[in-house]
């Protein structure tokens, strides 16, 4: 049965949890929520063709994240994580991300985070304002309203 995207989320991308993700309790380490969430974010940025990680061209930086950890998840769950583009700045942009845990016919959130990432031009190493380009590739996938 296929996965339905939480409402206002369309990009997904499936997690797997790998036993190295595993701390000593038995559930996924709290760093590792961390790692699915830039995974996730990276499909976003390179499936909506904004960068590819070319350090010769303008690209993004991690400024903040915000996580809610709802719940624990461990080796053998199905894990989604979904992306969204939810502000605009002029040199930054939030990206929402929920993880979710799919058990039988059960959707529940395990985290919700809000990542700010700002534009950085890595040759001239210092932030650059949001490309035009950049704003039109997002407005134009997104089913929800962005905050500007």
């Amino acid at each position: 049965m296929p996965l339905t995207p939480p409402e206002g989320f369309r990009h997904h991308t499936p997690i797997y949890v790998r036993w190295a993700d595993m701390d000593a309790l038995g559930h996924v380490n709290n760093a590792s929520f961390l790692t699915y969430l830039e995974q996730a974010r990276i499909n976003y940025f390179n499936d909506l063709k904004l960068w590819d990680g070319d350090l010769s061209e303008l690209g993004l930086i991690m400024a903040r994240i915000v996580l809610d950890y709802k719940l624990p998840l461990v080796f053998g769950d199905e894990v989604h994580v979904f992306t969204r583009c939810s502000r605009f700045g002029t040199r930054s942009l939030d990206t929402e991300q929920l993880i979710l845990r799919v058990k039988g016919d059960q959707t529940e959130i395990a985290a919700q985070g809000t990542i700010t990432a700002v534009v950085y031009d890595y040759q001239k190493n210092q932030s650059a304002p949001i490309p035009d380009r950049w704003r039109e590739l997002i407005l134009e996938y997104e089913p929800g309203e962005i905050v500007r």
